[in-house]
């Protein structure tokens, strides 16, 4: 079980604000998916809760365990980042089982565990393959693959299907929709796409400018939206708000 806490978060860089007082609980198991414009704290919730960036106020727990003051190693979460971080002289085996080799694991049980996780993302007939030889799909399948194989606490993805293009998005979204099923693993998820967030969410955060606006499922933030900022946004057409007066 992995649940994550987040208790009035705050971030700054430098003089500016980024995050106001976030508060935000993930149950074990959940599909969350952060949402909003681009500058809007998203991505930079989702580093904090890695240990990619420090926070100025608050704490993030862990099943229970305030992990704030920990280093990024030590907090047992993945991360997926858009832009693969493949290397390159590595073949899609060797990308995999990366992870494995700072563990004690033997040389059988990391082969083990890599195929099982190239099976579970029907790329076993790619391992021998160097990056330079795949496609943008698979190259992200890689990537999930190398965050999954030493079975972390939970799994964080920012934009991963983002440098895609529009066929493969869709087509990941539903392999991303597929793994997290089958694995079960706490996942969040950030983007900007509003379908994205719609067809993989259990729940959706949407944030604007550092402050949560509305957090629902899918169908509670389009269909009874918070407030004005969130009917926009999610609203499909885009809503047009004109000024009246009464006379």
């Amino acid at each position: 079980m992995t649940q994550i806490e987040l208790r009035g978060i705050e971030k700054f860089f430098g003089a500016v604000q980024v995050i106001h007082n976030l508060n935000l609980a993930i149950a074990d198991n959940e599909f969350i998916v952060l949402l909003g414009q681009s500058g809007c704290g998203k991505t930079t919730t989702l580093r904090a809760i890695a240990g990619l960036e420090t926070i100025d106020q608050g704490d993030i727990l862990i099943d229970g365990k305030a992990v704030q003051h920990l280093k990024a190693a030590d907090r047992d979460i993945a991360m997926v980042f858009q832009s693969f971080s493949l290397y390159p002289h590595m073949t899609v085996f060797e990308n995999i089982a990366f992870p494995l080799r700072a563990t004690r694991m033997g040389s059988g049980e990391v082969d083990t565990s890599v195929r099982e996780v190239a099976r579970v993302l029907r790329i076993t007939d790619l391992l021998g393959k160097r990056p330079s030889a795949l496609s943008g799909g698979d190259m992200q399948r890689v990537a999930i693959g190398r965050a999954l194989v030493r079975r972390p606490k939970a799994m964080l993805m920012d934009e991963p299907i983002g440098a895609l293009d529009a066929k493969l998005r869709e087509e990941m979204r539903a392999e991303i929709k597929r793994l997290h099923i089958k694995q079960g693993s706490t996942t969040i998820y950030v983007t900007h796409d509003q379908i994205e967030a719609m067809s993989l969410a259990d729940s959706i955060v949407i944030m604007h400018e550092g402050f949560i606006q509305q957090v629902g499922t899918p169908d509670e933030v389009y269909s009874h939206p918070a407030n004005l900022f969130v009917a926009q946004f999610v609203g499909s057409p885009v809503m047009n708000v004109a000024e009246a007066s009464g006379s």
